[in-house]
């Protein structure tokens, strides 16, 4: 009987694959089903160690020696532009440059109205700074929409809605910094 295959148990090999063949197909399919939740769970923690890379590449920005120079030059343009003589500024690299440093902080009061970088921590790190600093480009701001506006009817400055396209994560981190500066403030006249 060599070479010959016996048709009983061919068939009972056939029974017992179709018997388990449900078992495999709930494993596979419960395999599946965890391996995406997986992959969605990698995904979550690869955009959260994107947004904290990028939360500290913004805060390197913030303490990189350039940013006292660019706060001084915001100093000096509202100095010298504050009396309402734009002379000379628009499309200047100093017009440019104050743009340029108000996005700065424009992004971290964005990073810290999502929730990628605590609010708390931002401020008592640069404590008045954001609320001094906006208070200082106001000004220049007003400029900036007066002028964009004659460019365009669509930003002019008597159009609703322009505080929500020309910074407005700084001027909302300014007045966090506003209430943080004044609940300190008045945290420390109280008497023991």
């Amino acid at each position: 009987m060599t070479g010959r295959i016996d048709p009983g148990s061919s068939r009972d090999l056939r029974s017992r694959i179709t018997d388990i063949e449900p078992i495999f197909r709930t494993i596979g399919a419960i395999a599946v089903i965890a391996g995406t939740i997986l992959v969605v769970l990698q995904l979550r923690v690869n955009a959260k160690n994107v947004r904290s890379r990028n939360a500290f590449d913004l805060v390197a920005k913030v303490i990189d020696p350039s940013f006292p120079r660019r706060r001084h030059l915001l100093y000096e343009v509202a100095e010298e532009h504050g009396g309402g003589d734009w002379t000379g500024f628009d499309r200047s690299l100093e017009d440019f440059e104050v743009r340029n440093f108000a996005n700065i902080y424009e992004q971290l009061g964005l990073l810290a109205r999502r929730g990628v970088v605590d609010l708390e921590d931002v401020l008592d790190a640069l404590s008045a700074q954001p609320m001094a600093d906006w208070i200082t480009f106001e000004p220049i701001r007003a400029h900036i929409i007066k002028e964009a506006g004659k460019a365009s009817s669509v930003l002019g400055d008597n159009q609703p809605g322009l505080d929500a396209i020309y910074w407005p994560n700084f001027r909302w981190l300014g007045e966090e910094s506003r209430k943080w500066t004044l609940q300190r403030a008045s945290a420390g006249a109280r008497p023991d």
